[in-house]
């Protein structure tokens, strides 16, 4: 049975599942390979977690590596982590390495070396731009990085065609529901909310949020449905919404905070919008490569989409008339708001075009595609 090690900089599993990594490793499992997930976990209690799990046929070996102290106590715990999935993925001698994002390609590259195996780099974003906003040096540290690493792998898997041809070409797996989860019946109860309901889904940014309900607020019987919890690793969460609660009880916004909800609950969350307004979620530099997953739903769940104005997500609602572009939220909320046939118009465009061309019955088949390849001795990259 062929062997494929998939590395992670992060948990697979705990707190939540990371959708993109899972529903590829499920498609390969179900394909006949044997997958085994390589986790670093830290951010996790080595004494309270298992080191070993297993989901559906996909296997999961955590490494337990803390990232405490000054710069350089990070980066030597960095180090120490890295290596420690080295010698795991040296010792289960995989077939095909599948490193996801740019953090732990090296890893794979230099167990390649030893082992000869393949090399994928599934790059879910733009990291060293990602870096760079935060740390100038960290951020030139992995471009130089990349630069190094990306002529020793044998195929690249992106999440859009800009980020794809940023890294000189690759197969876009575009980040989907199966159609056969979007096609699902839903009991549509609305959150208990009145009216055209616009939602938003997501990490909540207070700026964001302080602007959505500004604009909310001058459109007339226009309910805000937000689902979602603070950043990664960002604490805060119930004293911002109290402030944005308040904000919108001066401003005169119906708005309805959620919090965070299970992956489960998304579908009950698409039927209850009428609008969906896809926020900006990443730093200005990384939005031209960065296709929100929240679009690729919103079509699928037949709801018209407002977003910026970035290459990405531009070209897909401008291709298939599937929602609106503008930075400014009062007078596309209006215009949708206030035309019924065209939101339906717009959801119907968006769902036939995340039929064809989106869903990831569709991506699965270019992703096996890529392995066959792999096996086969060819790495083309196949788009």
């Amino acid at each position: 049975m062929t062997r494929i090690a998939m590395i992670l900089g992060h948990d697979l599993l705990i707190p939540n599942e990371d959708t993109r990594v899972y529903r590829e490793a499920t498609s390969l499992v179900n394909f006949g390979f044997e997958v085994t997930v390589f986790c670093w976990a830290r951010r996790m209690d080595k004494y309270e977690t298992k080191w070993e799990d297993e989901r559906n046929g996909i296997k999961v070996v955590r490494i337990f590596e803390d990232l405490e102290g000054g710069f350089l106590s990070k980066v030597r715990s960095f180090k120490r982590a890295m290596k420690q999935l080295e010698v795991k993925i040296e010792e289960y001698k995989p077939d095909i390495i599948h490193a996801h994002d740019l953090e732990v390609l090296d890893v794979a590259v230099n167990v390649k070396r030893i082992t000869n195996a393949k090399v994928i780099f599934d790059s879910h974003e733009d990291w060293p731009n990602m870096e760079i906003v935060q740390n100038w040096f960290i951020g030139k540290y992995y471009e130089r990085k990349q630069r190094k690493l990306i002529d020793s792998i044998d195929a690249v898997l992106t999440v859009s065609d800009e980020l794809a041809i940023r890294l000189g070409g690759g197969t876009v797996l575009y980040n989907s529901e199966p159609l056969e989860v979007v096609q699902q019946p839903v009991e549509n109860h609305r959150f208990g909310l009145d009216g055209i309901v616009a939602g938003y889904i997501g990490a909540l940014r207070k700026p964001i949020l302080e602007e959505i309900i500004d604009s909310a607020s001058k459109v007339n019987a226009l309910s805000l449905l937000i689902v979602g919890g603070p950043p990664k690793g960002r604490g805060g969460y119930s004293e911002m919404i109290e402030e944005l609660e308040k904000i919108a009880e001066d401003k005169g916004a119906n708005a309805k905070f959620t919090g965070p909800l299970p992956y489960s609950m998304m579908n009950e969350c698409y039927a209850a919008c009428d609008i969906l307004i896809v926020g900006h979620y990443v730093h200005r530099k990384l939005r031209d490569y960065a296709l929100p997953k929240k679009l690729l739903d919103a079509m699928g769940y037949k709801v018209p989409a407002i977003v910026g104005p970035y290459d990405a997500r531009r070209k897909i609602v401008e291709r298939y008339n599937c929602g609106l572009v503008s930075e400014e939220w009062t007078d596309t909320l209006t215009m949708l708001s206030n035309d019924k046939e065209l939101r339906k118009k717009m959801g119907e465009n968006g769902f036939k075009a995340f039929k064809m061309n989106y869903a990831w019955e569709l991506q699965e088949k270019k992703l096996l595609k890529v392995y066959k390849n792999l096996l086969e001795g060819e790495a083309g990259d196949e788009k």
